[in-house]
């Protein structure tokens, strides 16, 4: 049952958080022909390296006085390198809420540089820097239409009926782009609850995962913390 939870998490938090996340040529091809200017950002200009976004959460840690451990590029990679296959077995309905079926998971892995902070034993903060601003344009549009038809939806993997749930959560940040939800995952008699922000800054989308109904009453330091990553990858 755990790994069924494990699974149903990994898929709600995938479907708000790579949706959109294809090729970079994939998602440069569904624009238009004329592409406007690209304006200048002090954050995502370019594809940051994975040892200035592990620098940058250093920073972050030692500023905030927080404990938990980071995750680098060479740490994360072994770790990650299931997700694919713990996807691939699950289906969803109804079936336009299953937008990982049509993304290249392994390929976001392997072309993106990331670090991971652990603000918790379960909560984190995360930073993924794409090659290209084409990686993430679609994201913030793909997720609202998954707000407004996938509120609510099912997955079934080896065999288990996970039941989820999804709805907005307010959030401001310092980002381009910022949204939240929240999450209630139900399989079998277990409840398991949390809240994702994500922002987005050109290249470069940051986020934080809070686990448990008491999420809500940190909403505000993972705005400063996201602040304050968002302050250090403009230096």
């Amino acid at each position: 049952m755990k790994k069924s939870i494990k699974t149903g998490a990994l898929l709600v938090a995938g479907v708000f958080a790579l949706s959109g996340c294809g090729s970079s040529s994939e998602a440069a091809d569904s624009g238009s022909a004329e592409s406007s200017p690209t304006p200048t950002l002090s954050v995502g200009q370019d594809q940051y390296t994975p040892e200035e976004l592990e620098a940058a959460l250093q920073a972050v840690k030692a500023d905030e006085g927080l404990g938990g451990d980071i995750f680098n590029q060479e740490t994360l990679a072994p770790l990650l390198e299931g997700t694919p296959d713990a996807l691939a077995g699950v289906t969803v309905t109804p079936e336009q809420c299953d937008v990982l079926a049509t993304t290249d998971i392994a390929g976001v892995l392997d072309n993106a540089s990331m670090a991971i902070l652990m603000l918790t034993a379960t909560d984190s903060l995360s930073v993924a820097s794409h090659p290209d601003e084409s990686v993430m344009e679609k994201q913030f549009a793909d997720n609202t239409l998954l707000m407004e038809e996938c509120a609510e939806f099912q997955m079934e993997a080896a065999g288990q009926i996970i039941s989820a749930t999804t709805e907005r959560v307010d959030v401001t940040t310092d980002a381009e782009q910022t949204q939240a939800f929240r999450s209630v995952i139900t399989a079998g008699g277990e409840v398991t609850e949390s809240t994702q922000i994500s922002v987005v800054s050109g290249t470069t989308n940051i986020q934080i995962t809070l686990n448990g109904p008491e999420a809500a009453e940190s909403l505000s330091k993972a705005e400063n913390l996201i602040n304050a990553l968002l302050e250090q990858l403009s230096e």
